[in-house]
């Protein structure tokens, strides 16, 4: 089922909880639209962030901000440690790795690392309903339906079901993006490996995935 509109994901998480109306529009003056508007953003930004989500996914040259030049360090430079300092994508919601796969902070004032030229991969913030997976679509409808359920139905064991259904849907998000090796590993055939030689692994930085959904019933 592809969810067309930011209307049917607020209908779609009513429905989940047992409301008895729907909404025409997400800022129509009715107490359910009013709830949903409340949650809406803050859900679908913590469910971007807490998996990969390709549809949510780009990369960008970092503007050079500053760069370490001695050993004393003062404001405005990188953060002790690292070399250069890069303006974060006006359109970031997380990081996620360097081309180089190199560690990197963020900080207040940005994007810490030793990379002289930075091309990050990042989660941005996609708010546009239709593009998204199925599996997008539905994790932020039942992690909003978490959210509203207690202050339109009331019902506590209800949103944890919704939340539990949310927090499955970016876990098997995030068992699928392990397909892809966060350690890079080249096959050893087995007569090199009896000469001694092993399987060679590189270490590559991915910075953490946000934290699951959480819901006080």
């Amino acid at each position: 089922m592809t969810v067309a509109s930011e209307t049917q994901v607020y209908n779609m998480a009513l429905n989940a909880i047992g409301a008895r109306n729907n909404i025409t529009s997400p800022s129509e003056q009715s107490r359910e639209a009013e709830v949903c508007r409340l949650w809406y953003a803050a859900v679908r930004d913590q469910i971007l962030a807490a998996a990969f989500w390709p549809e949510a996914t780009k990369s960008a040259y970092l503007a050079l901000i500053s760069e370490q030049e001695d050993t004393t360090w003062v404001a405005g430079e990188p953060m002790p440690g690292f070399t250069y300092l890069y303006a974060q994508p006006s359109d970031l919601l997380r990081p996620q790795y360097l081309s180089s796969f190199e560690p990197f902070r963020v900080s207040s004032e940005g994007i810490n690392s030793n990379t002289s030229t930075a091309l990050l991969t990042y989660t941005y913030r996609n708010e546009l309903v239709p593009s998204w997976s199925s599996g997008l679509q539905m994790a932020i409808v039942y992690g909003l339906a978490a959210n509203i359920c207690m202050p339109l139905a009331g019902k506590a064991n209800r949103a944890s079901l919704m939340i539990k259904q949310a927090n499955d849907l970016v876990l098997e998000a995030r068992e699928a993006s392990a397909n892809w090796n966060v350690e890079a590993q080249e096959s050893v055939p087995d007569w090199i490996q009896a000469r001694g030689y092993g399987v060679q692994q590189v270490s590559r930085y991915v910075y953490p995935f946000g934290g699951l959904l959480s819901v006080n019933s």
